[in-house]
C-alpha cells in the first residue's frame, strides 16, 4: 500500500469517528431528554395519586404488565 493511499484510508477513518461522535452524541442528549421527561412525568403521576389518596401500582404489577405484552 503506498503511503497516499495509507493517509487517504486514515482521513477517511478520522472522518467516519467524527461522525460516529456526532452521531452518538446525539443520542446520549436523546436519551438524557427522554430519561428527563420520564421523571417529570412520574413525579406528576405521583402527586396527582397522592392528592386522589390512590395507591401506586407494585413492582409486581409492572412486571405482570410487561409479561402479558
Amino acid at each position: 500500500m503506498t503511503a497516499s493511499s495509507m493517509t487517504t484510508l486514515l482521513r477517511r477513518i478520522e472522518a467516519l469517528e467524527a461522525r460516529l461522535n456526532d452521531v452518538e452524541g446525539g443520542y446520549g442528549e436523546t436519551l438524557y431528554r427522554l430519561q428527563r421527561a420520564t421523571v417529570r412525568t412520574d413525579l406528576r403521576m405521583a402527586r396527582v395519586l397522592d392528592h386522589l389518596g390512590v395507591t401506586d401500582v407494585t413492582e409486581d404489577d409492572v412486571d405482570q404488565a410487561l409479561d402479558q405484552q
